[in-house]
């Protein structure tokens, strides 16, 4: 984060955070955005103006001289002057699926964040769709909005919209349980052919890694969360045996299939966070590698876990339309050598 005058430059750019809750504290809200920053750094941050509001809801709202008390108002765009750093490699070869005047829907490739988030920012999906790979950051051609999310390195099917209130009207589909979703995951082991796992999910309160998440109980803070499963095909090679899973999450819980399936006995070939004891996956995500011991016993680059297919109602003609994903190549080819 940088002062105000600084941004006159290639090097520095803003991003956008959209609140959708009223009375959050501004300093509360960026530190749930930014958790690697201290609440000092994030505070000097505002006071300095690399922080500003867009509050564009009604002309009787003032937003005022921000502090770190401010409230916000759902609504509100929190604008975040950042240093423009060198970003890791990644693969935009996403494919269009359907697109009309509100939705694009795309195929997304393993290897590609789909937002800005922690050492990404231009090199995710969302961004590339609003710059089209322009060099000035702020010349964008149009919005595009996120209905739904999947992790970097899940591949398959994406749901976009151009329209924030179709965004919204989709979300709600999605929070009323109305959408169908389907998942292809490959895992270690033979599950039964049929399963379910319902097990609520919160995050991880003791491990060091901030994205992990874990199961819990409704008392304790769980939400609810419930997959069905059901095995396709199994597969040997000298590496053991494998299992080609069908996923159907009923609930949109961060991380459900990984966690539900390590829960089941049966964790994602190549998960580096639930398929690998706590101590790698920490070294992972705090230096990018996992030790020759860990490298083996995931296998492959990536987790196999692959958004095939999901079914929803046109928010605009009321017509329910379904997009679907074949198994990529990387996937198919790990279970043919099999």
């Amino acid at each position: 984060m940088l002062s105000q005058n600084s941004f006159q430059s290639e090097n520095h750019y803003l991003v956008t955070h959209e609140v959708r809750q009223t009375g959050v504290r501004l300093d509360a809200f960026l530190k749930e955005r930014y958790r690697k920053r201290s609440r000092e750094a994030i505070q000097r941050a505002i006071a300095e103006g690399a922080i500003t509001i867009r509050r564009t809801q009604s002309p009787h709202l003032v937003v005022g001289k921000l502090k770190p008390s401010s409230q916000l108002i759902a609504g509100d765009e929190v604008l975040v002057m950042s240093e423009r750093k060198e970003e890791p490699t990644v693969s935009f070869d996403y494919t269009v699926v359907f697109e009309d005047e509100t939705l694009f829907v795309v195929n997304k490739p393993a290897n590609l964040p789909v937002h800005p988030a922690g050492r990404y920012f231009f090199n995710t999906l969302l961004v590339h769709l609003k710059t089209r790979g322009h060099r000035d950051p702020l010349n964008m051609e149009r919005e595009y909005y996120l209905v739904h999310r999947i992790d970097k390195e899940t591949s398959g099917v994406l749901v976009l919209t151009r329209d924030k209130e179709v965004c919204a009207a989709l979300t709600a589909q999605f929070a009323e349980r109305k959408t169908e979703k389907r998942y292809l995951a490959i895992v270690y082991g033979r599950p039964p052919e049929e399963f379910e796992i319902d097990l609520p999910i919160r995050r991880a309160v003791r491990s060091l890694i901030e994205l992990k998440m874990e199961t819990a109980p409704l008392e304790d803070g769980g939400q609810e969360a419930y997959t069905r499963f059901q095995r396709l095909s199994t597969h040997k090679n000298r590496h053991g045996e494998f299992s080609l899973v069908e996923c159907f999450p009923k609930t949109g819980r961060q991380h459900q299939i990984r966690l539900h399936l390590e829960k089941a006995g049966h964790p994602i070939v190549g998960d580096k966070l639930y398929g690998v004891p706590e101590e790698d996956a920490l070294r992972f995500y705090e230096r990018q590698h996992l030790s020759p011991e860990a490298q083996a016993r995931i296998i492959l680059p990536r987790h196999a876990l692959h958004a095939a297919g999901i079914r929803f109602t046109h928010p605009l003609t009321g017509q329910k339309v379904e997009f679907q994903s074949e198994l990529p190549e990387d996937l198919r080819r790990f279970l043919e050598d099999t």
